[in-house]
């Protein structure tokens, strides 16, 4: 990736401002979710897993922002704005909310970089979702004191965060940004400039 594709532009801020302020409201409305799923599944034994099931959402703006944008940053800056919005819309979390976006955002990150920002398919967005899942869930281990809790039930409410990840952030981002693509808004950006949809962004070095 040359300097020139490096370099931020303020197309890129609008961006990662448009889908901050959506994946926020976005974020908001899941967590709704997340607790009504909890109380369905109370009467199984399984109300620890409501939000296992829906959490691969909370790293979709990272995702997203980073198969639109393909710039380093991109991916876990878009989701610490998410966050750092979805504070002011009214979440309780406090700044640990915009921590929670920084993990979240940093684990999606190092999968984009370490593929140096030129594998853009379905297996780097999913293995960014799961670098986030991971990430998050050591964090929670002892913020929220996951760390109590018997292996198995840790290995399952991984496994499910996984699969989450695996689905929301990673094929569900893809098929929007593939999406978005074909229709055009986007074609300003890398991922319209790509000749080769969803595959390696074919640039100098």
């Amino acid at each position: 990736m040359d300097k020139e594709m490096k370099a931020w532009k303020l197309k890129d801020v609008i961006m990662m401002a448009i889908l901050g302020v959506v994946f926020a409201a976005v974020y908001m409305a899941v967590f709704q979710g997340g607790l009504a799923l909890s109380t369905a599944l109370t009467p199984f034994g399984l109300a620890s897993f409501g939000f296992e099931i829906i959490y691969g959402v909370w790293f979709m703006a990272a995702t997203l922002a980073a198969y639109i944008i393909r710039k380093p940053g991109a991916a876990m800056i878009t989701e610490m704005l998410a966050s750092a919005i979805e504070l002011l819309m009214g979440n309780s979390g406090g700044l640990t909310v915009v921590l929670t976006g920084f993990i979240q955002g940093l684990g999606a990150e190092a999968v984009f970089a370490a593929f140096r920002y030129r594998k853009w398919d379905t297996v780097s967005m999913i293995l960014a979702g799961i670098a986030s899942a991971i990430l998050i869930f050591c964090y929670e281990l002892y913020y929220l004191n996951y760390i109590t809790l018997s292996p198995a039930l840790l290995a399952g409410q991984l496994a499910v965060r996984f699969m989450s990840a695996a689905v929301f952030s990673g094929i569900i981002c893809r098929l929007a940004g593939d999406a978005l693509a074909k229709t055009g808004v986007v074609r300003n950006y890398a991922i319209g400039a790509s000749a080769d949809i969803g595959k390696i962004y074919d640039e100098e070095e």
